[in-house]
């Protein structure tokens, strides 16, 4: 489902550190069952005591599913590739979204099994840890929260994970049998998604991306001490992305919390290395929601870009680029 317009939103964007750099997949020594009962045994061997082994050509049907949406956006995930520990989780081209790389929902990408964990702003978020038992606990980062996770429940091949931090809520549901976490629900950012159908043997195109990351967040604000002052104005600023990527999803983002009752005009624009321009105008009046989200793909990412910031009002601005190394491979040959 790709989304053109910008989304009206009820949504926050929380503080993010820098974190180390995702690893790339190394050789596998892995190789896939051959038929679908070998398949469907390979599943009912899986348990909580170990990270799961998925299939090249598994899938998930998923519904994502953010408080600013009054419905979920349905997606597929597929198994494109498995690497020793590693797979890579990729999605239809008719399903795919570029809004799915500024929400970190769904799981997409390189995923670690050992931790079930994918890219989140600058870190891997370690949804995981092997065995599931109740009591286990472990640290993690979801989008710059630092967070203390525990197992608080099992029952049966589900285990049930409660994450705490400052103001920070996340619970989560694995399922040894379907070898995915079945149930998510955050509370700061209002995010959530569900597993409502899985399988194996996909078979069609699948968008592959590879090496996630943040090529740059830009923010402009109007400091609480100036509201006044920077009410009206302009503001620039000129990153640099050396990622080596093929492609990118850009987010354009207006921000207003908190300024839900003050009227304004703003306007981003934001200028790639190879001269395309994204732009957006955002008209605010009284209850207008507190975000506009509004996300375009790009193939030319590596460069100087040029990000320019107009307002006429209190609102924050934002502008957000994920990068990654896209393919398209055919499931089921």
């Amino acid at each position: 489902m790709a989304l053109s317009a910008p989304r009206r939103a009820h949504f926050f964007f929380a503080t993010v550190f820098l974190g180390p750099a995702l690893a790339a997949c190394g050789p596998s020594s892995w190789e896939a069952p051959n038929t679908e009962e070998e398949h469907l045994t390979s599943a009912e061997a899986r348990t909580l005591a170990t990270p799961p082994d998925p299939q090249v050509g598994e899938w998930w049907t998923v519904e994502v599913h953010p408080d600013f949406l009054d419905s979920p956006i349905p997606t597929t995930l597929v198994v494109a590739d498995r690497a020793g520990d590693w797979a890579s989780l990729g999605i239809p081209p008719s399903d795919f979204s570029h809004d799915f790389l500024v929400l970190h929902l769904p799981p997409l990408g390189d995923l670690r099994l050992n931790t079930l964990a994918w890219r989140v702003m600058w870190d891997d978020f370690e949804a995981l840890r092997f065995p599931l038992e109740v009591g286990r606990t472990w640290e993690a980062d979801f989008h710059g929260n630092d967070v203390e996770a525990e197992v608080t429940r099992v029952e049966g091949d589900r285990a049930h994970v409660t994450m705490v931090g400052d103001g920070e809520r996340i619970e989560l549901v694995y399922d040894a049998g379907k070898g995915m976490i079945t149930e998510f629900q955050e509370e700061a950012l209002g995010l959530s998604f569900r597993v409502t159908d899985h399988g194996f043997g996909y078979s069609g195109p699948v968008k592959r991306l590879e090496g996630i990351e943040l090529g740059f967040m830009e923010v402009d604000a109007v400091p609480s001490s100036e509201s006044e002052a920077r009410r009206v104005g302009e503001a620039t600023a000129s990153p640099e992305v050396n990622s080596g990527a093929s492609h990118g999803s850009l987010s354009l983002v207006l921000w207003n919390q908190g300024h839900e009752e003050d009227p304004g005009t703003y306007r981003i624009t934001a200028t790639a290395p190879d001269g395309t321009v994204f732009q957006e105008t955002f008209e605010v009046e009284s209850e207008t929601p507190s975000v506009v989200l509004a996300s375009s793909g790009h193939d030319a990412v590596d460069g100087t870009w040029q990000i320019e910031f107009e307002r006429e009002g209190p609102a924050r601005l934002l502008v957000e680029l994920f990068t990654y190394e896209l393919t398209e491979v055919e499931s089921g040959e």
